[in-house]
């Protein structure tokens, strides 16, 4: 029977309508993003981060009193626009579930004081990670100190083993090795009043690769040896020579004179209780060159005390474009232990 002219331009409609169908993409929407309220449902963030607090370097409980307080109001003044983790890094001080549940109790405590929501709170508390971390003397170190004491032995050997960790190790550590960037507080750092932006996103939209608070120089009794360490890398490697100059780094006097240059003579640092850090710029093949010369004499951290504060300043002065990839984060209001730092006003970011 042939077809009239109604049935071909009936089935041609339908298969119009069919072709139309089986185009369509059915596939699931992405899912909202676990990091924020304020990640668009569609795109993933642009960068991966998390705050690190080293709680404790050796075993056994460690009071958690002042980092109790410290964790809410980072929670409560800054804006955060993804909610990423808060890695609590501990050498045994959480590996139970019940010390874990209890601190998480003590926790949801402290932040209704300081007046959180309680769904500002849970946010909180979804970010902790716990994170085992241990730190063991290197070859050659003696558990006691040995009969020639160490220049600082008053914390022995908790403090230089966090002097050792925040100056090299940390880089390598398998939680924190691959994000774009951490921000490093100490458990008695405090955000005390609101900001303006969230400093991940600061370094992310300017293109920063670190951010410091504050400097304030390591006294010479404490960087023994340092400024000729320095000084002998930078003559080995012309372009961190040059580096150095296009910063402006100034060196003591008698350069060249190596058994006394630098002798009690103070160095620069960064305050590292707050320590934003572009990670992968930290883990290039020249910069890792230089941790591992850095880490070959474990004297310098277990003898002489180097801490990581003047050796992070010279490990951006040595291997960054400072006036472009640094920034002094002076709009967020903080505080140190007793102390609260100059702020200066905070510019939003432009959405």
């Amino acid at each position: 029977m042939p077809f009239s002219k109604r049935h071909v331009a009936i089935l041609a409609a339908a298969a119009l309508i069919l072709y139309l169908v089986r185009s369509l993409d059915y596939s699931s929407p992405a899912p909202q993003s676990r990091f924020g309220d304020h990640a668009a449902a569609t795109q993933p963030p642009p960068y991966t981060a998390a705050i690190v607090y080293l709680v404790s370097v050796l075993p056994g409980p460690r009071n958690p009193d002042q980092l109790l307080e410290s964790l809410p109001l980072v929670q409560k003044n800054i804006p955060w626009r993804y909610q990423w983790p808060v890695l609590l890094l501990h050498a045994g001080a959480y590996d139970t579930y019940e010390s874990r549940v209890n601190f998480l109790d003590r926790l949801r405590e402290s932040a209704q004081r300081q007046e959180l929501t309680p769904d500002a709170t849970e946010k909180l508390i979804k970010r902790i990670e716990f994170i085992p971390t241990s730190h063991e003397l290197p070859a050659g170190i003696p558990e006691d100190g040995g009969t020639d004491r160490p220049v600082w032995d008053l914390e022995w050997p908790a403090y230089h083993h966090v002097c050792a960790f925040f100056s090299y190790k940390i880089f390598n550590h398998p939680r924190i090795r691959d994000l774009t960037y951490y921000f490093r507080l100490d458990d008695d750092s405090h955000v005390h009043s609101p900001t303006c932006f969230d400093p991940f996103e600061y370094m992310h939209v300017n293109n920063k690769s670190y951010a410091f608070r504050r400097e304030d120089p390591d006294l010479g009794w404490v960087t023994v040896g340092m400024w000729p360490f320095v000084s002998n890398y930078a003559q080995r490697h012309p372009e961190v020579e040059g580096r150095l100059n296009h910063n402006g780094w100034q060196w003591p006097s008698g350069r060249f004179w190596p058994n006394n240059f630098g002798v009690a003579e103070n160095f620069r640092s960064y305050e590292t209780n707050f320590d934003l850090v572009k990670v992968p710029r930290f883990r290039t093949p020249e910069m890792t060159a230089f941790l591992d010369e850095l880490a070959s004499d474990p004297k310098r951290f277990y003898w002489y005390r180097w801490g990581d504060a003047p050796l992070r300043l010279a490990q951006v002065y040595m291997f960054f474009d400072v006036e472009k990839e640094v920034h002094e984060m002076c709009e967020m209001p903080y505080a140190h232990k007793d102390s609260v730092w100059d702020d200066c006003d905070c510019i939003p970011l432009a959405d």
